[in-house]
C-alpha cells in the first residue's frame, strides 16, 4: 500500500457498506463533560453507528459544562466533536482535517470528559472498552507525539492540495506508522476478549486478506465470533477465500455505458484489472489518476481494465467517467451495493481491485498508487 494511500484513507470518508452489529438490550448512558477554559457557548456533537443507522445527538456547553443522555445497545465506537454555534454544516477538507474531536468507546453507564478548552486533548473515561482503548493508545502515544509536527504539516499540504509535498512527508512517516500498526496488531492478538480488539478486526474486514485475517478471526473470543456480526464476517471470509490470489476470477456479464453486455470471459488472454469504484466515492476518484497513468503505459501491451461501478444512478456515473477521463471499459447494473458482481466477490468497501493474468487467474489485489504500474511492469514482458 502506498504511503499516499495510507494518508488518504486516514483523512477520507471511508466508502463502506456497514454491516449489522450485535443486538443487545438497550441501556441508558450519560456523557458528562467539563472543559474548564471553554467560556464561549459551543455545540458538542455525538455521533456513532448501529449497523447501517447513523445516530447523532448534541448539546450546548454552558461555562464549559455539557451533558448528553441516551440509550445504547452494547458497545459502540463513537465520536465527540466541538462545533461553533454558527457553523452552517457545509463540508470542507480543512474543516474535516482540523476538527476538534475525539474517538472513544461508548457503553451503558457514565462517560466523563475532562479537559481545558478542546476535545482533542481531553481525557475521556467510561466503561471497560474505553479503559482498554486508553491502555492501547498509551502504548503508541509517544510515537504520535514524535510525529505530531509532521502530521500537522501533512494536513496543511493536504488542504493546499500540494500532493508532491504530501507524498514526501508521508514517506518519512511510514516507519512510525508501521510501528503503530504493529502495536495495534499485537494488542489485537493478545486481547481476544476486548471489544477494542474486535473493533480493530471489524475495521480490517472491509477488505479481507484471508491468509492474515483468518488467524486473527479464529483467535477472537467466541462471543464475538458467534455474534450476528461475527457470522457475517465468517461468511465474508469464505467469499474472500474464493477470490483470493491464485484462484480463478468468478465469471460475470454486465452492461456497459451503451447498454451492451460485456463478459469477463471476452477479455481472456489479456492481463485484466477489475476495478470496483463509484462516482460518489472520494478515495476512488482520488485513485483514478494513478489508474489512468498505468493504463496509458500498458494499454497496448495486452492489458485492459473493466471498471465495475457501484452507482445507483446513470447520470453521475457517466459524468464521473467523463470528468476523470477514464477511457477503459465501464460496466454496472446500477444497483449500488446490491450490484450482483460486487456481492459475488464480497465487496463491501471501495475502491478495490483485482489483477488477472491472461488465464483469468487472480495474481494481485488492491494495488494502489504506483503499485499497479510496478506490478504490471513486473508481469508484462
Amino acid at each position: 500500500m502506498s504511503n499516499h494511500h495510507v494518508f488518504k484513507t486516514a483523512i477520507a470518508v471511508c466508502c463502506l457498506l456497514l454491516t449489522n452489529t450485535t443486538q443487545a438490550q438497550q441501556a441508558p448512558f450519560t456523557i458528562t463533560g467539563q472543559l474548564t477554559a471553554l467560556k464561549q457557548e459551543t455545540k458538542v456533537m455525538l455521533s456513532y453507528r448501529i449497523g447501517k443507522m447513523h445516530i447523532s445527538d448534541s448539546a450546548v456547553t454552558r461555562n464549559g459544562f455539557f451533558e448528553i443522555k441516551g440509550m445504547i445497545e452494547g458497545t459502540v465506537k463513537a465520536n465527540l466533536k466541538l462545533k461553533a454555534l454558527d457553523d452552517d454544516g457545509t463540508f470542507t477538507l480543512a474543516k474535516m482535517l482540523m476538527a476538534d474531536e475525539q474517538t472513544f468507546f461508548l457503553e451503558k453507564g457514565i462517560t466523563k470528559v475532562t479537559g481545558t478548552e478542546n476535545l482533542t486533548t481531553a481525557k475521556i473515561t467510561g466503561g471497560t472498552a474505553q479503559k482498554d482503548y486508553l491502555e492501547l493508545v498509551s502504548m503508541y502515544a509517544g510515537i504520535e507525539k514524535e510525529i505530531a509536527p509532521q502530521m500537522a504539516q501533512l494536513k496543511q499540504f493536504a488542504i493546499a492540495g500540494q500532493m508532491p509535498k504530501m507524498d514526501s512527508v508521508s514517506r518519512l512517516l511510514t516507519p512510525a506508522h508501521n510501528r503503530i500498526r504493529d502495536i495495534k496488531l499485537n494488542y489485537l492478538k493478545s486481547h481476544p476478549a476486548s471489544y477494542v480488539s474486535w473493533d480493530m478486526l471489524v475495521e480490517r474486514s472491509s477488505i479481507i486478506h484471508p491468509e492474515t485475517f483468518e488467524p486473527l478471526f479464529n483467535g477472537m473470543n467466541a462471543r464475538f465470533r458467534n455474534s450476528a456480526q461475527g457470522k457475517e464476517m465468517a461468511a465474508k471470509l469464505e467469499t474472500a477465500k474464493k477470490t483470493g490470489i491464485g484462484r480463478p476470477a468468478l465469471p460475470f456479464t454486465l452492461q456497459d455505458t451503451t447498454g451492451k453486455e460485456v463478459s469477463l470471459a471476452s477479455l481472456k488472454g489479456k492481463y485484466v484489472l477489475i476495478d470496483f469504484w463509484a462516482s460518489w466515492c472520494g478515495p476512488c476518484r482520488a485513485e483514478n489518476p494513478h489508474v489512468r497513468k498505468a493504463y496509458e503505459q500498458f494499454r497496448n501491451k495486452n492489458f485492459e481494465i473493466i471498471a465495475v461501478s457501484l452507482d445507483e444512478k446513470r447520470a453521475p456515473w457517466i459524468k464521473a467517467i467523463n470528468d476523470d477521463q477514464l477511457p477503459w471499459i465501464h460496466v454496472s447494473d446500477l444497483k449500488g451495493w446490491k450490484n450482483t458482481m460486487a456481492k459475488s466477490y464480497g465487496i463491501t468497501a471501495v475502491p478495490q481491485n483485482l489483477l488477472l493474468d491472461p488465464a483469468g487467474v487472480i495474481i494481485a489485489k488492491n494495488l494502489r498508487g504506483e503499485e499497479l504500474a510496478k506490478k504490471l511492469a513486473a508481469v508484462i514482458k
